[in-house]
């Protein structure tokens, strides 16, 4: 049971695009921060295409196109002030994901064909047409508008309980707008678990999760066909005989082969290692793994006392703390910017949260994110996908085969 739309917004009541970069870009903004404080979990949204978002909501089996009007009068002021009433429209296509996908891509003359009923019935579902005042049917003439169930009886989402496994991130490349691979995480007991969907929230690294997620890995790097594959490992147990004693043999496991695209993910790693620490982990991960990222939870961390050629990457992991903490760390950290290029260490910043803090990190010309605004905590690894930065995170949709062409028209 779960709703699936594409909303278009469109300029004039001839349904134009505003066919232009700054419009398309200034759109997505404006739309996507409404939608990020309107259009909360468990429902989930993304831009597709320019001008089009996909809505999903895993409680209801129809949208209620009333609930978006809010949205029309929104980008209605934004853009054009308060005069001008119907310059801005929607059009909410409802289907299924297949044809939702399709739809986010049409123009022009197919479009207009669906709309007054002369299209080749290629695509199956109703659109509802939003502006800021007033909403209709458009296919079927007529029909509802109204959701089912409707916006004011929706239901608190029932919490599915589903085995512990291995869930994973895309790492993104900002200045190339592409994934460059995945990072593992373990998926707790019991997490909510709607459409693939989860909460944003911290993926937190345990010591006792480590052998779990090599062991949920495996599938995925039997298939991995491209892109890197971050493994997490604590850096506690990295100086305790024990522990590595534990890990030995799941790391032996690894395939050979992919060496060169397998990279430790050492979390914990302290403000200020010591040499000896650091050239333990180094000696003993070497063997398995072709990169080294070492996750700091310090944005101070001591970049110049690192030895050289030790570590490809340093990443740090946001404070559980308040945006404006978590805004002012990816500042702190990123000033040292000229310091980590002297090393040739790459700089990342993981569990990005939310809109406002990527956009923080791409204006601060992070080169690596990953987290919650990044992709969903996906099924299978991401691979190498090119992805514009407007349209992320990116959602399980964004990797359904019929949505392909439409990424390569933003």
């Amino acid at each position: 049971m779960t709703a699936i739309a594409c909303l278009k917004v469109f300029v004039g009541d001839e349904l134009r695009f505003a066919d232009n970069d700054t419009m398309a870009t200034l759109v997505g903004k404006v739309a996507g921060a409404y939608l990020e404080t309107t259009w909360l979990w468990p429902r989930r949204y993304g831009l597709v295409a320019p001008f089009s978002f996909v809505l999903a909501d895993p409680r209801a089996t129809q949208l209620d196109a009333r609930e978006l009007q809010a949205l029309a009068r929104d980008l209605q002021f934004k853009l054009f002030g308060d005069k001008g009433v119907g310059d801005i429209a929607l059009l909410m296509f409802e289907g299924d994901q297949t044809d939702v996908m399709r739809f986010a891509g049409i123009h022009g003359a197919q479009l207009k064909a669906l709309l007054n009923g002369e299209d080749d019935g290629s695509l199956v579902g109703r659109v509802c047409r939003i502006t800021p005042t007033e909403v209709s049917s458009v296919v079927p003439p007529g029909g509802p508008v109204c959701g089912a169930p409707p916006m004011e009886e929706l239901a608190p989402v029932e919490q599915a309980s589903v085995p512990a496994r291995v869930g994973y991130r895309g790492v993104y490349h900002t200045a190339r707008e592409v994934f460059i691979g995945s990072v593992a995480v373990w998926r707790q007991d019991g997490v909510s678990d709607v459409f693939g969907l989860t909460p944003s929230r911290a993926d937190a690294d345990r010591q006792e999760d480590d052998i779990p997620t090599l062991l949920g890995a495996k599938t995925a790097l039997a298939k991995l066909e491209a892109g890197l594959m971050f493994l997490p490992i604590s850096f506690s147990a990295m100086v305790k005989p024990s522990a590595r004693a534990d890990l030995l043999p799941h790391l032996e496991a690894l395939p050979r082969a992919l060496r060169g695209r397998l990279a430790a993910a050492v979390y914990d790693t302290p403000r200020a290692p010591s040499f000896s620490a650091l050239s333990q982990v180094k000696r003993f991960l070497d063997p398995f793994f072709g990169r080294l990222d070492l996750r700091v939870s310090d944005p101070a961390f001591q970049i110049d006392d690192l030895p050289a050629d030790l570590a490809s990457s340093v990443t740090l992991v946001l404070p559980q703390a308040s945006e404006k903490v978590r805004l002012a760390a990816v500042t702190r950290f990123m000033r040292e910017g000229p310091a980590y290029r002297r090393k040739h260490v790459w700089q990342g910043l993981a569990d990005v949260r939310t809109r406002r803090e990527l956009n923080h990190c791409i204006d601060q010309e992070a080169p690596f994110l990953t987290g919650a605004a990044v992709t969903d905590l996906l099924e299978v690894p991401v691979g190498s996908a090119s992805l514009p930065s407007l349209h992320l995170p990116m959602h399980d949709w964004s990797t359904f085969p019929d949505s392909a062409p439409i990424s390569s028209v933003a």
